[in-house]
């Protein structure tokens, strides 16, 4: 097979964790041996030892004071306590002579030489001794070199079992004592005695490479006076039933024949050969000139269950980019929501490579996913790497938030809007929500949220209500800090699905009040505790009433890209939002085990695949998660397992101050016809002839329209002074000075140039160009 017919699932590599521990090879050609290796270690050593004997020699004459006394005196102390240690027994009584052999040799230096410079700091004056004792335990420890040496300690059995000792309870067979390494040491033990290939040698110092792996290492120790016998690579591999060249017999560095070292890597051999396939397909289908990303490199690798994962870097200078079609030819990945990016934004990135999807199979929400925590998340699902997804419903450093969902109809918009919703009703935030689709998008919201409105005029009344109650809370809170939870007001959240409705509506005043509203509480809701979310069908303009404004201030928060029914939407959808070099396909309505290729070609039915509805992007804080929303089953066309989990509690609502100051709107809400009569009187306004204060004044008149009944109408609104006059003259879009005087022909001119400037000091305002101004960005 060629490079480029090459597929990751025939490279297996998830079958193979790599090795915790480098198992002992033949040196490559130019690194040294490991009898050199030693002699460097023991030379190290003994230089080590020449330069600190000087030190003992030196050291008291300069500093004999007491910290200099208490200090070698801790060090000799605490050595003395991990020799103690080791010489502790186990459990079984047994005291490990191979631990105790070895804490000693390593302890020898510390504990003499200590005890050396320890006498030379309490002994006033310089005497002979103190010059000759540093120079002698110099001597005396580069001959030893005890630290060398200790690593060649491995037990020894100067007498094996006899036959009596090795019987056994198991059908009165013989066999060898527990090795008192655990049950797989006893089984190897047992393996190597019965294959019989050794007569008269024992394993003994097991080290297993990983839990879940049969591969390890182990000292094959014969008879005192005997050698352990050269066995071939063939009788090593029949005593395991291990493959063939996956087991070793090789000598024990400091020993000699009586002690080899056995080693066996049936799995992290195979491993290393399949790191060398993928290292050559990188270079040739990724790396090389022409490859999915010339020149960027693969750093290392780990494997998971059914994941690997790579760590891949541009060059030096370069920006990182990874073209997501690319990558998944060059690897041989047919379901592009196997493989997924992650980018740091600037050099490096991982791939994450699945098996199968990550997200075929996930659970259902629980009521503890819901609960917002004291960053203000939710559970809201999955990501790829099986953490939970977690999303915020505010921010306790910036505020309420806001964001826009794209999704094709049955990508998963309507669940991943529920969770948000039910979030918020255990978490005590009011929610008002607009499904434009006559209720029948959320129908499990309605009589669960404090507002449910349902078309048109009664998504108009909202926004009005949503913009006076704002307006109150910025006025109320002239002299306070950024908003507190519930000090004094809840968070109030809006949730507008299908809102192209809206924001395309025949009508132009209906449609330039709606864009008005929801721009302003867009961009200066956050501030005062009311957050607003869009649900559309994509990121087109046309699915925005062409408003670019809204769809900007939308992608500055959260941004959750569903399946869609163009592959250019994601590309708007990225662009500003995802980490620089972040590339990602479109979501495909179904995903096959086999490949949806192979599907094809055997003549599966459409049906037969999983859908992908849930699967999404999520973009926040400059970063890109792929996720999926909790499972929820739909029958008779409710979402029933959510609507359980909404619970009997009534709603959180408004404090008694807001309700009033939201009016009539808000007290009709449950009253269609009272909206069919607002959406009409919006509609007959001449163009260009209101302003959002006139639009306000709609919401408290209790005669306007045809509804009847409901509350008694709410007091009306303090009268707007210049300043907020000016304000939502530039809610409208940027005005100069003329068109705001022209605007406002009640007022003085010097008192709207000056009452601009303090606006524009305060930094409520920002210029254009000369002499036109805008609302200012207050999200910085």
């Amino acid at each position: 097979m060629s490079a480029t017919e090459a597929t990751v699932p025939d490279l297996d590599i998830t079958k193979a964790p790599q090795p915790a521990k480098a198992a002992t090879k033949t040196p490559a050609p130019g690194k040294a041996s490991p009898a050199a290796r030693v002699r460097r270690r023991a030379m190290t050593e003994r230089i080590a030892y020449g330069a600190t004997a000087l030190g003992m020699a030196i050291g008291p004459q300069l500093d004999s004071g007491p910290a200099s006394l208490l200090s070698s005196i801790g060090v000799t102390a605490l050595t003395g306590a991990v020799i103690y240690e080791a010489s502790k027994p186990d459990n079984d009584g047994r005291i490990d002579g191979h631990r105790l052999l070895r804490a000693c040799q390593a302890g020898l230096p510390v504990l003499t030489g200590g005890g050396i410079y320890a006498a030379s700091v309490i002994h006033t004056g310089t005497s002979w001794w103190e010059l000759v004792a540093p120079a002698a335990w110099g001597a005396v420890m580069a001959l030893l070199a005890p630290i060398t040496r200790r690593r060649g300690i491995t037990p020894e059995a100067t007498e094996l079992p006899t036959d009596a000792a090795r019987d056994t309870a198991k059908d009165g067979e013989k066999g060898p004592q527990p090795t008192g390494y655990g049950p797989y040491a006893d089984w190897l033990a047992r393996q190597w005695h019965d294959a019989g290939v050794a007569p008269d040698t024992q394993l003994t110092a097991f080290e297993q490479y990983r839990p879940d792996r049969p591969d390890f290492r182990c000292i094959v120790v014969a008879q005192r006076g005997k050698a352990v016998p050269a066995l071939s690579e063939r009788q090593l591999a029949a005593a395991f039933d291990m493959p063939e060249g996956t087991v070793t017999l090789e000598p024990l560095l400091g020993s000699g024949p009586g002690r080899m070292v056995l080693t066996a890597l049936p799995t992290l051999q195979e491993q290393a050969r399949q790191a060398d396939t993928l290292d050559a397909m990188w270079a040739s289908n990724v790396a090389a000139q022409g490859g999915a990303a010339p020149g960027v490199a693969l750093l290392r690798y780990r494997t998971e269950n059914d994941r690997l994962v790579l760590q891949v870097a541009a060059p030096a200078s370069k920006t990182i980019h990874l073209d997501h079609s690319k990558l998944c030819s060059a690897l041989g990945i047919d379901d592009p929501s196997r493989l997924v990016i992650e980018t740091d934004g600037i050099r490096q990135a991982l791939i994450s490579v699945y098996r199968t999807n990550p997200l075929m199979n996930v659970r259902k929400a629980v009521p503890d996913d819901l609960v917002m925590d004291d960053k203000g998340r939710i559970s809201i699902g999955v990501r790829h790497d099986g953490k939970p997804s977690k999303v915020r419903l505010w921010d306790p450093d910036q505020g309420a938030l806001r964001g826009i969902t794209a999704g094709a109809t049955g990508a998963g918009k309507s669940v991943l809007q529920l969770l948000l919703l039910l979030g918020e009703k255990r978490s005590g935030v009011v929610s008002w929500v607009g499904d434009l689709q006559g209720g029948k998008s959320l129908p499990e919201a309605d009589g669960n949220t404090d507002w449910f409105a349902k078309d048109e005029g009664q998504v108009l009344g909202m926004l009005l209500a949503a913009h006076a109650v704002m307006k109150y809370r910025e006025r109320m809170s002239a002299d306070r800090a950024d908003f507190a939870l519930n000090d004094p007001w809840p968070l109030l959240n809006i949730t507008l699905d299908e809102i192209n409705r809206l924001l395309s509506h025949p009508t132009e005043p209906v449609k330039r009040t709606a864009a008005i509203l929801i721009a302003d509480i867009q961009k200066t809701g956050r501030k005062v505790g009311i957050g607003i979310r869009l649900a559309v069908q994509s990121l087109h303009l046309k699915d925005l009433g062409d408003e670019e404004a809204i769809r900007q201030q939308g992608k500055a928060g959260m941004v959750v890209l569903m399946r869609t029914l163009s592959s250019s939407t994601a590309g708007m959808g990225l662009d500003g939002i995802a980490p620089p070099g972040f590339a990602m396909e479109n979501i495909p309505a179904r995903i096959y085990e086999s490949g949806q290729i192979e599907a094809l070609f055997n003549g599966e039915d459409d049906e037969d695949g999983v859908s992908t509805a849930g699967m999404a992007y999520v973009f926040t804080d400059g970063r890109a998660e792929f996720m999926r929303t909790f499972y929820a089953h739909k029958t008779n066309g409710r979402y029933t397992d959510l609507a359980e989990l909404f619970g009997d509690e009534p709603p959180v609502t408004l404090t008694p101050e807001e309700i009033a100051v939201a009016g009539e709107a808000y007290a009709q809400r449950d009253n269609p016809g009272y909206f069919e009569g607002l959406l009409l009187q919006v509609a007959s306004t001449e163009d260009g002839g209101f302003t959002i204060p006139s639009m306000l004044a709609t919401t408290v008149s209790s005669g306007s329209g045809s509804g009847s009944g409901g509350g008694a109408s709410a007091p009306a609104p303090k009268a707007a002074t210049i300043r907020d006059k000016i304000l939502d003259l530039l809610a409208e879009g940027p005005k100069s000075l003329k068109e705001a005087r022209a605007a406002l022909p009640d007022f003085a001119h010097n008192s709207i140039s000056n009452t601009m400037t303090a606006l524009r000091e305060e930094g409520l305002v920002e210029p254009v160009s000369r002499g036109v101004y805008q609302l200012a960005d207050t999200d910085d």
